[in-house]
């Protein structure tokens, strides 16, 4: 088990950009008075720092250290500013280099160009799941589980499970009440149903790994959202199966439910997108439809949102949905040496911008440059100081 991994060494702060927090006497004429800055305000003033910052200004001491990494109320209120800020006019792309060399994280925007060196991360390859600001990198075969935090730059290695040496789905969750990360893996396709198994990150208290029944058999997809402490995700009930459902899975109960849902979401290739803060999915028939779910905890109503096909797009893949409500494409898989160009649709004002994303040119690799990417995107990365 690896704990704490730092992709690279955080340069120590000026003095002068902590001497307001680190004084302790000021000089008053012939005198010195000791200054002793209460533990709260020290708080709000951090509070207002950028999160580059305070990761510089973690080596001041412990207490500033144990503040900005481990205190709940203020990793929070780090959280809580990145989500609620203005929305952004572009994303971050977390790019996974398909090469012999290894594979690798590279985290890009049109903000910031040319920073391959950088802003990467070596990784395992295999599925990723992001949720509020750490992503959750999974192998099926050999398992392995790896929690990432593209803010600190550190990982977290997930013990093995030791029931399963294969599995179908791993999915990642947050319970906003007990401010807990959780992970659940599902086993490997078989004909019987077993457990699924839960793991706390973080939390030396729990079990390793618990096991959790389900809601019977049935065979998972992949791509799943976390919205208000529940992860949503479609299934199948037979392998290859072209039948599906939804499921939800309460992070804090770690109870299973059916969710109701339209008709063409049981039918059709469709995309779980968290729009606004509620459940919807994307799915492309003759034109584009986005479903939302009104009252996910009663009723679980669904209303509809249609607009036409947008040429050249129908083969793009769905990354999701911005703070501001544009629904974003990106080609899923481009040469090393493609241009990567993000295209933001807004469903109220019916209107698309396109976003040539730069730095994208990977550098040579043994002299060729053929290789592909698989691009997986971000469309709002949140700042995290959690340290792992």
């Amino acid at each position: 088990m690896e704990r704490g991994n730092e992709e690279n060494n955080h340069k120590t702060s000026s003095p002068s950009s902590t001497q307001l927090l680190r004084c302790r006497e000021i000089s008053t004429g012939e005198k010195c008075v000791d200054v002793n800055i209460p533990l709260d305000l020290k708080v709000e003033i951090l509070k207002k720092l950028p999160a580059k910052s305070l990761l510089r200004f973690q080596c001041v001491s412990k207490e500033w250290l144990s503040i900005i990494s481990s205190r709940r109320d203020f990793i929070d209120s780090i959280v809580t500013r990145s989500l609620t800020q203005s929305p952004p006019r572009d994303i971050k792309l977390i790019f996974h280099q398909q090469v012999d060399t290894g594979p690798n994280f590279f985290i890009f925007s049109s903000t910031y160009p040319q920073n391959t060196d950088k802003e990467s991360l070596t990784t395992r390859a295999g599925s990723y799941h992001y949720v509020r600001g750490l992503i959750c990198c999974w192998l099926d075969f050999p398992t392995t589980v790896d929690i990432y935090n593209p803010t600190t730059r550190q990982y977290y290695t997930v013990p093995d499970t030791n029931r399963y040496q294969y599995i179908n789905t791993c999915f990642f969750g947050y319970d906003p009440l007990e401010n807990q990360y959780k992970v659940m893996v599902l086993p490997k396709y078989d004909m019987e149903e077993k457990p699924c198994q839960v793991f706390t990150v973080g939390d030396p208290m729990e079990k390793p790994w618990r096991d959790i029944l389900g809601i019977g058999l049935h065979f998972p997809l992949e791509h799943a959202v976390c919205i208000n402490g529940v992860i949503y995700y479609r299934a199948s009930n037979k392998h290859r199966g072209s039948t599906f459902f939804l499921v939800s899975f309460d992070v804090r109960s770690e109870k299973f439910n059916h969710v109701k849902a339209p008709e063409i979401l049981m039918d059709h290739p469709c995309t779980l997108i968290n729009y606004q803060g509620k459940l919807g999915f994307m799915c492309c028939k003759k034109g584009v439809e986005i479903w939302v779910m009104e009252d996910a905890k009663k009723k679980q109503d669904w209303s509809k949102i249609i607009f036409y096909e947008m040429e050249g797009l129908k083969n793009w893949r769905i990354a999701g949905v911005t703070h501001g409500g544009e629904i974003v494409f990106i080609n899923g898989m481009l040469k090393t040496y493609d241009r990567l160009y993000v295209f933001y649709y807004d469903p109220k004002r019916n209107s698309m911008r396109d976003v040539e994303v730069e730095g994208t040119m990977v550098k040579d690799i043994e002299g060729e440059r053929k290789h592909y990417l698989r691009v997986w995107a971000v469309p709002n990365l949140v700042e995290n100081t959690m340290r792992l």
